[in-house]
């Protein structure tokens, strides 16, 4: 069984192992679909059966008030309680995330920051921004992250979701004015298209043989700088930590480390 996501739909379970027992309560989620309200102010998810689902026009928005169950077709109301993807796994059933257009804002969820806005944009050395596992499911997404300075990084699916212009200043205890200029640069490209998001993504468009010059040229400045400093003064041996001028790829990086310092690409 393969089940699938369009624009803000999530496609929700499908069976990955046929041997294992799968729980009454797991399975009643297996053909069924989970839609997002469209309403900025909402963003709730609703599950919805395979007749329901079949009868959606998916070029066209989706809001709660077209919800069938009465139960759950008003904003106001919660989202219904879902499992947790371990607690899926081991009942033999796994989520497959849909893809996402290249360009779309997104927010990735990381483990010890606030929820941060990025665009989806190609790598510049694998000229792609998306990878797949052995099924074909999206697996990983090339994010350029938002705010002064920008960032990249390859982010597992699983933790990237649409941008809601909606969303307020989280609770942020380190880099609060990074934080702060990420949200503010994601609100005025709320309203552009993918392509006028794209051009903004600056790293995505750097040039790998550029960077090595870039940092040739930085190296032989600064063994300029020692040799003219030498005969000045007597040098002091001390042990030095070298940071990193650049780095270019980020391949399979945790989230938690995503947005560390060491992980930045100016």
């Amino acid at each position: 069984m393969h089940l699938w996501k369009k624009k803000n739909w999530m496609v929700i379970v499908e069976y990955c192992n046929a041997a294992m027992d799968s729980s009454a309560e797991n399975s009643m989620y297996v053909n069924k679909l989970w839609v997002q309200c469209e309403y900025e102010s909402c963003l709730k998810w609703r599950l919805l059966s395979s007749e329901d689902a079949a009868r959606v026009d998916h070029n066209k928005p989706w809001y709660c008030f077209m919800n069938t169950d009465s139960r759950y077709n008003k904003c106001s109301v919660a989202e219904e309680d879902f499992p947790e993807e371990s607690q899926l796994h081991q009942s033999g059933f796994k989520i497959v995330y849909s893809q996402l257009p290249l360009g779309s804002l997104v927010l990735v969820k990381l483990q010890s920051w606030p929820s941060w806005p990025g665009i989806l944009c190609p790598d510049p050395f694998k000229g792609k921004y998306v990878t797949y596992d052995l099924d074909g499911n999206v697996e990983q997404y090339h994010i350029e992250f938002l705010g002064d300075p920008h960032s990249r990084s390859w982010i597992n699916a699983t933790f990237v979701g649409h941008y809601s212009i909606t969303l307020k200043l989280g609770t942020c205890t380190k880099k609060k004015k990074w934080y702060k200029s990420a949200l503010q640069e994601a609100y005025l490209l709320y309203g552009h298209s993918h392509e006028r998001r794209l051009e903004v993504c600056r790293l995505s468009k750097q040039d790998k043989s550029k960077a090595d010059g870039k940092v040739a040229v930085v190296a032989k400045k600064r063994m300029q700088v020692s040799r003219n400093t030498t005969g000045k003064k007597k040098p002091k041996f001390r042990r030095r930590i070298r940071k990193p001028i650049l780095k270019y790829s980020f391949e399979n990086v945790c989230p938690d480390d995503a947005m560390s310092k060491e992980n930045v690409v100016i």
